[in-house]
């Protein structure tokens, strides 16, 4: 691998950059009510746990999923502002989680002996690619599936995982944590919850 060049830093500076500008660039012109200060300071909150979620990983074969505390931010930094409270968790924690990603392809190319620098291109050539592909297969299927995302659809496309962002959306962003954990959260009565019950028969 030494006969290899490697990859200079300035790439994957420019990368970071030109990355960064489309994301201000969509935020700005989109009625997203996110602030570029946010948008920041997600960035920052991606870089800084990327290292340190990555060495994890790499001693004990465990990723560690964080989506909850980029929500609880964003909930407390940006109260009443669901889609603001996406964006801030999509760019924290699926920052990282790309970060952490890309740190193990090029740790297997680098033992599969491929040089780096044509690592560097197929990445950024394929996140590219399946960024436009991945958007255009969703606006099609949105556009053309009858009844997509909803509980009784016909050939069960009910996207389960979408429900549940949309759910933790509305209660990070909606709601928020202030009101959930902070001083005059909303109280909930005994009265109104139901007895548990117990059953040793029961079928699943």
């Amino acid at each position: 691998m030494q006969s290899y060049a490697e990859v200079p830093v300035w790439w994957y500076g420019a990368v970071g950059v030109i990355s960064f500008v489309f994301l201000i660039i969509a935020i700005h012109i989109f009625p997203t009510q996110f602030p570029i200060w946010g948008a920041c300071i997600a960035f920052s909150l991606a870089m800084i746990l990327s290292i340190p979620l990555s060495m994890l990983q790499a001693i004990t074969n465990q990723r560690v999923e964080l989506q909850v505390i980029p929500e609880l931010i964003a909930g407390y930094m940006l109260p009443g502002r669901p889609i603001a409270n996406a964006i801030f968790k999509v760019i924290a924690s699926t920052g990282t989680n790309q970060a952490i990603t890309f740190a193990g392809d090029l740790k297997l190319g680098h033992y599969m002996k491929i040089p780096p620098r044509t690592m560097f291109t197929i990445q950024i050539i394929a996140a590219a690619v399946s960024s436009i592909v991945q958007t255009s297969v969703q606006d099609w299927m949105l556009a053309n599936i009858a009844d997509i995302c909803t509980s009784d659809q016909k050939d069960g496309f009910i996207c389960p995982h979408t429900d549940l962002f949309a759910t933790a959306t509305i209660i990070w962003g909606g709601i928020g944590p202030a009101r959930l954990f902070g001083p005059g959260k909303m109280q909930v009565s005994s009265a109104v919850l139901p007895a548990p019950t117990f059953c040793n028969q029961c079928h699943l």
